[in-house]
């Protein structure tokens, strides 16, 4: 795979890892790791731009219904987890092997890592 990836190394000792998740006006992806810590919106570690827009969509749907006034109130659809589980199999099919992807099961109700297979 001819992955560029533009970031400067900061934990040399540490595999890069990437968080699929939602929070209110961030981008979907939270790394860690090799490449230090941030959020990002994806094509940042390489992934293509279709997936890129998928994440983005996937969090300005949920953002259009957070209710600001209430955040506690807020849940996530099981159906929109779901599809943040499947965006994040997704990102760990575009990216190499040494990295670590980890996201939300519905399922297990538990964060994961995905599996390469996955």
């Amino acid at each position: 795979m001819g992955l560029r990836i533009e970031l400067e190394v900061e934990n040399p000792n540490e595999p890069p890892a990437v968080d699929v998740h939602y929070e209110w006006t961030q981008f979907a992806l939270w790394m860690s790791g090799k490449y230090g810590y941030g959020n990002l919106a994806g094509h940042e570690i390489g992934l293509s731009p279709e997936l890129v827009q998928a994440l983005c969509d996937w969090g300005d749907r949920a953002d259009a219904v957070f209710p600001a006034d209430d955040p506690a109130s807020f849940e996530l659809s099981d159906d929109f987890l779901q599809e943040g589980y499947e965006l994040a199999r997704r990102v760990r099919a575009e990216l190499p092997a040494e990295w670590v992807v980890t996201t939300w099961n519905p399922a297990s109700r538990s964060t994961v890592e995905v599996a390469l297979d996955d």
